[in-house]
């Protein structure tokens, strides 16, 4: 990610709280939500790349960073997944490495991140 803030494209209305901690099936029900939420936008034809996307997202961001919501919207017909997290005291965006960044890049029209009031938003933009 661009070590610039990118505001999201478009508001991201269905949200999913997350709590990562033990088994994986909260990361089988965000790809589930994300699937989904596609599906009911009229966006199936993205739904595999962005669950791929939501589960790169979910997984890059290391030990210490534990996602909040995972949140997904329509932007002028792409599907807009975004990944919640919390940012340390020094308020620096999570650091992706190089194969992350390059997979999302593979999958999405547009990459960024922005600030919240709790931290930062990291956003994907599949068509």
């Amino acid at each position: 990610m661009d070590p610039s803030p990118t505001p999201v494209p478009v508001e991201l209305p269905h949200s999913l709280p997350l709590d990562l901690l033990g088994d994986d099936e909260p990361l089988r029900q965000a790809r589930r939500f994300v699937r989904l939420q596609a599906e009911q936008l009229g966006l199936e034809d993205v739904a595999d790349d962005a669950v791929q996307v939501t589960a790169e997202l979910l997984g890059a961001l290391g030990e210490g960073t534990r996602p909040t919501a995972l949140r997904v919207g329509e932007d002028d017909g792409a599907l807009v997944v975004g990944v919640d997290v919390p940012l340390p005291g020094d308020r620096t965006p999570p650091v992706l490495s190089d194969h992350t960044r390059d997979l999302l890049t593979e999958l999405s029209a547009a990459t960024g991140w922005s600030r919240t009031d709790d931290g930062a938003r990291l956003w994907c933009r599949v068509s």
